[in-house]
């Protein structure tokens, strides 16, 4: 929070000056690239239930599905970090995004018990990047952890989640399978967008 760094004193707007100071762009950038992984993301959890409900499974095997691409994503944080640490962020970020087109049409044309191990590894690449995205923003900006950190996944998230109406919109006209193809195919433009990313000195 502002008041546990110094910037209590600035009120919000110019604590978000002082804590970003002149690298406010590459934060943007940081956001914006968390934006579409969030709205990829949750557009996949929300719809893939009704797209696997109309191919015929059961509302546990439906469970098990939404579960496996969760489980998958919280390992990938634990993972992803550790990777980080070795490698730094930025391969991780291009073979994240790099994976994340094949994963995904695969997680939608999947059919029987494929689809759960497809699940599993979609999740794991999907959500590679969240915590190492708050982890570079915290490098860029040390004067304003916190709200960095709130910008990059708690902001983020909340502005992909707004988005999902749309996807369900889209849904509704041209159909879930349709819709939601040409919608994992988006991370691909942000293998363009990560070349203009820092890469902090590893310790």
């Amino acid at each position: 929070m502002p008041q546990e760094e110094g910037l209590r004193k600035y009120g919000f707007m110019g604590s978000l000056r002082e804590s970003l100071g002149g690298v406010w762009r590459t934060i943007f950038l940081l956001w914006f690239i968390a934006v579409l992984r969030a709205v990829v993301g949750q557009s996949v959890q929300t719809f893939i239930p009704i797209h696997y409900a109309a191919l015929g499974y059961s509302l546990v095997s439906i469970g098990v599905i939404v579960s496996l691409f969760t489980v998958g994503g919280a390992v990938s944080g634990l993972i992803c970090g550790h990777l980080v640490d070795k490698l730094g962020f930025k391969p991780v970020y291009y073979t994240s995004y790099a994976l994340t087109v094949p994963c995904l049409l695969g997680f939608i044309n999947a059919t029987g018990w494929l689809v759960y191990p497809v699940a599993l590894v979609t999740g794991f690449v999907v959500l590679a990047t969240m915590s190492p995205s708050v982890t570079l923003a915290q490098k860029l900006a040390p004067k304003g952890r916190s709200m960095v950190s709130s910008l990059v996944m708690g902001l983020a998230f909340g502005t992909g989640g707004m988005i999902v109406p749309i996807t369900g919109y889209f849904a509704d006209i041209y159909g879930v399978k349709n819709t939601l193809t040409v919608l994992v195919c988006t991370p691909a433009l942000v293998l363009i967008l990560i070349k203009y990313l820092p890469e902090p000195e590893r310790s």
